[in-house]
């Protein structure tokens, strides 16, 4: 049995329909918190660096969850769902997983047991600003395959109109 199909038998994750803007939403939320927690560093507040970091990557894994139509019932199912969906497939490069591990660590320490320091919260930031990156690329290049993909059925276009959008917007043009 797959990591998701245990997940769901045990409502860890569920099923769910998920608009564009949810995806979107939680994203930026994600982009928010590491902002905020780049402000915490920089005023010595490394404990609360250290939460709202993490709190940024979580969202930004939150909605990768979000665009395979899966809900979260727990931070523990969340990683372990992306990683399944994500990781494994070669989706997901190993630096926003990382940051989402290691944050949740981190934030667990810092937020439990009153353990934290300026390093394990700089570094996590860093890491953090670095995964939502990825994370965004990922659901920026998944959106236009999408998009390019309706245009096929629908007979709007192409493939070859197909490809060479998908190429322009890559390419930043």
């Amino acid at each position: 049995m797959s990591k998701i199909a245990e997940l769901i038998k045990k409502n860890r994750i569920k099923m769910a329909t998920i608009s564009e803007g949810m995806i979107r939403k939680e994203l930026e939320v994600g982009k928010k918190d590491i902002t905020a927690a780049e402000a915490s560093l920089a005023s010595g507040n490394f404990k609360w660096a250290t939460i709202q970091a993490y709190y940024g990557i979580f969202h930004g894994a939150r909605a990768l969850l979000y665009a395979a139509g899966y809900r979260e019932e727990s931070h523990l199912a969340l990683r372990q769902a992306v990683h399944e969906l994500y990781v494994e497939t070669g989706r997901l490069g190993s630096e926003a997983y990382r940051a989402l591990e290691r944050g949740m660590e981190l934030r667990e320490l810092a937020d439990y047991k009153e353990t934290f320091s300026e390093d394990s919260a700089r570094l996590l930031c860093k890491n953090v600003s670095v995964g939502l990156e990825e994370i965004e690329k990922l659901l920026e290049d998944a959106y236009w395959i999408a998009q390019a993909e309706d245009g096929i059925r629908s007979g709007f276009m192409g493939p070859e109109k197909t490809a060479q959008l998908l190429k322009e917007k890559r390419d930043g043009e």
